[in-house]
């Protein structure tokens, strides 16, 4: 039986143990493929490691051509040579047989159905036969057509007078044509006109031709063929070169210091050409990667130390962890996308949304850190230079420090204002640093040497600026989805018109009397050592309401009766634990976030109701008396913030029993009551160093010594006498 009994623990125990290591396990995966992720984004080709401005010093040793090399043209150079082609190049332009005959067809259809309804004018032509004026028409219409009617494209109208083409009769080239060769629109209509005029006589309805003819002469029969036209021009460029010279091996490309212009350039821009497909050649595509694998890791691993150590709470939530490490994915993409829209700067990514976000609900320390961690990985990503993340990491800094004091609306846009002057201020110095002017260098035939400062740059810092705001839309969404709670819902839950509040402060004065002052003892206590006051603050006001359900039956509401005397020790006892779990259901049924829900469970620990237990061992000497049915259900307290408040709240209650204290009375109760709670084992599983536990006893003393100062009353007769303040 002992031996099952042993092996059933030990199997307990393994079970325990392997349940324990899942959140490593989890962990580690989830960095894993954080890391794996980001990876993916990095580019798996060699390049060129010299970084060149046209118009800019050569800031690097002498360079010589290790390999021959063409030199390119420039773009402009291409684009120059490719204008002086297409002037040359005779646009092509198609005849249509088949149009002569279709609109000699449609022309002899218009006549008789028009000429039927029309009354020719009365005279000696009258009786002139209708197929005398179709017989002219036609021949009109033979004559243009014949010579060509040509209807010129937009872009030709310009150059009318001295238009040339090539003129195609389906695939027969018949050469070049000038446009007075042909008829235009306008000079077909002006040769009807002249032509009707020189037979007046004859044709006495020659208005009622006139009219018809014109609408059949809008159908040219030579028309632009932009198929044909744009291959020739194709092929007249694919016949220019692309290079205009030879560098060869061992040849000075360009030295040190020495200014790069439009030849220098060139050269540059030609080698890096030639290097980047030498070099690609002969590249391994899987150690690039692995080496930027190995490089994300290293990176990922200390972040994840980093946050261990100093965001231990985060660390240890996986929920909270997770989103530390979505956002670090999230913006390594987002910088990815925005890099390969052209239109795009990265300055125009809101970088400062990280630090504000982590910072409301976190710390500042992880916050800083997160954002130096997403600046180096997007530096390395996408091969920024020192100016990008010693910008981003500035800003960050100034993001950090003004969070700190923002609790309202109105804080948050004034740390905006100061992102952007950060940002403006940082980005116009280090071009100036590296420009040495601010307004463009021209040399004297008009070539710009030096732009200076790039204004239009400021921009894509502005509208970054405009996009921060979102971080204050985000923080409600990711109270929400990862179950945190932030700055302004803290400041919100303070007012002390929150319904809770006030309904405590009618129904438990006393109670909420007690509250305010643990919550000044905790926030003072708080600040010393850095941590969350603001939350501790809040967590006091609300760690005993659930004395409201019977607030008669704690000392701070009574009056004269002490309805305990009704009750036996363990019925007291147990109602007094009850209020951390009445708490509980108050705090829920209002929705308060769970993070003060853990202060309202753990303001107590693991402790007894002494008073209780002791009285009722006295007078029960002879049953044995379970503790469990004394002590609260905890747990104990999990973070510094707990651990604090437990402390005031125990200081607090007990400074009242002190008759006028002295400043020896303070300073031996905070040091009994603090160490009592050592003993018990109840702040074991906080982080706190005996250092800050040194500086909390400090704030405590002080404060208590001020809420429980003395003071000299002088009676209306007699003499004075010393009496503990109110």
């Amino acid at each position: 039986m002992a031996e099952n009994h042993n092996t059933k623990i030990m199997s307990l125990k393994i079970i325990k143990n392997s349940i324990s290591t899942i959140p490593h396990i989890v962990r580690f995966i989830l960095l894993a493929l954080l890391a794996l992720f980001i990876s993916l984004f990095f580019p798996t080709n060699l390049n060129f490691d010299y970084d060149f401005e046209q118009g800019k010093r050569w800031k690097h040793n002498d360079l010589k051509a290790p390999f021959d090399f063409p030199i390119k043209k420039t773009v402009e150079e291409m684009g120059e040579e490719r204008n002086q082609i297409a002037k040359q190049i005779d646009p092509y332009y198609r005849w249509d047989k088949e149009v002569i005959v279709t609109q000699k067809k449609a022309f002899k259809k218009a006549f008789h159905t028009a000429w039927a309804r029309y009354e020719p004018t009365k005279g000696p032509k009258q009786r002139l036969d209708s197929l005398e004026y179709v017989q002219f028409g036609l021949d009109v219409l033979d004559r243009i057509y014949t010579k060509r009617l040509i209807v010129l494209e937009p872009e030709h109208l310009e150059e009318e007078g001295n238009f040339v083409f090539e003129l195609l009769d389906a695939n027969v080239d018949l050469g070049e044509y000038a446009v007075q060769d042909v008829f235009t629109n306008k000079a077909a209509i002006q040769f009807l006109v002249d032509t009707l005029y020189s037979v007046e006589e004859e044709l006495t309805e020659s208005k009622f031709l006139s009219d018809m003819l014109e609408q059949i002469l809008m159908v040219p029969n030579v028309t632009f063929d932009s198929v044909v036209t744009r291959k020739s021009l194709e092929n007249a460029f694919n016949s220019v070169s692309p290079y205009r010279g030879m560098v060869k091996a061992g040849d000075p490309i360009i030295t040190r210091d020495r200014l790069i212009d439009s030849v220098a350039y060139s050269k540059l821009i030609s080698y890096q050409t030639k290097y980047n497909q030498e070099i690609n050649q002969h590249k391994n595509s899987w150690l690039i990667f692995c080496g930027y694998l190995a490089l994300t890791m290293a990176l990922i691993a200390i972040f994840a130390l980093f946050v261990q150590f100093y965001a231990p709470e985060v660390f240890n939530n996986l929920r909270h962890f997770s989103l530390i490490l979505l956002m670090v994915a999230g913006y390594a993409y987002l910088a990815h996308v925005v890099h390969d829209i052209y239109i795009l700067d990265l300055y125009v990514i809101p970088f400062c949304i990280i630090p504000i976000i982590i910072i409301n609900f976190f710390n500042a320390q992880l916050a800083l850190f997160t954002h130096v961690i997403i600046i180096l990985l997007i530096s390395m990503l996408l091969s920024m230079d020192y100016h990008f993340i010693l910008i981003q990491i500035l800003v960050g800094m100034v993001a950090v420090i003004n969070k700190l004091k923002t609790r309202h609306l109105s804080d948050f846009f004034v740390s905006l204002l100061y992102i952007g002057i950060a940002y403006a201020a940082g980005f116009i110095s280090l071009e100036i640093i590296h420009a040495g002017t601010i307004l463009p260098i021209v040399s004297a035939n008009g070539t710009v040497i030096e732009e200076g400062v790039r204004w239009h740059m400021l921009g894509w810092v502005l509208f970054n600026v405009f996009l921060t705001l979102l971080s204050y839309p985000l923080i409600p969404l990711f109270e929400k989805l990862f179950g945190l709670t932030s700055d302004i819902t803290l400041v919100e839950l303070a007012d002390m018109d929150n319904h809770l509040l006030k309904e405590l402060s009618i129904k438990a004065p006393g109670t909420l009397q007690h509250s305010l002052q643990v919550a000044n003892l905790s926030e003072a206590a708080a600040k010393v050592i850095g941590a969350n006051y603001l939350l501790v603050k809040v967590a006091a006001l609300y760690h005993d309401i659930g004395k409201m359900s019977s607030p008669e039956y704690y000392i701070e509401n009574q009056n004269d009766e002490n309805p305990h005397l009704k009750l036996t020790h363990l019925e007291s006892a147990q109602l007094i634990i009850g209020h951390v779990t009445e708490g509980v259901r108050l705090a829920k049924k209002s929705r308060l976030p769970a993070v003060l829900i853990d202060f309202i469970l753990t303001h107590h620990g693991t402790t007894r109701v002494e008073y209780f237990y002791r009285t009722y061992q006295k007078e029960n000497p002879d049953l044995v008396v379970d503790p469990a049915d004394f002590t609260y259900p905890g747990p104990k307290p999990q973070t510094k913030e707990q651990a604090i408040m437990m402390m005031a709240d125990s200081l607090e209650a007990a400074s009242k029993s002190l008759k006028m204290p002295t400043e020896a009375d303070i300073n031996n109760l905070v040091d009994k009551i603090i160490q009592g709670k050592i003993t018990l084992g109840q702040l074991d599983n906080t982080n706190l160093s005996f250092k800050e536990l040194e500086e909390v006893k400090k704030a405590f003393k002080k404060l208590l010594k001020s809420m429980n100062h003395v003071r000299i009353v002088y009676p209306e007769e007699g003499t004075p006498k010393v009496t503990k303040g109110k």
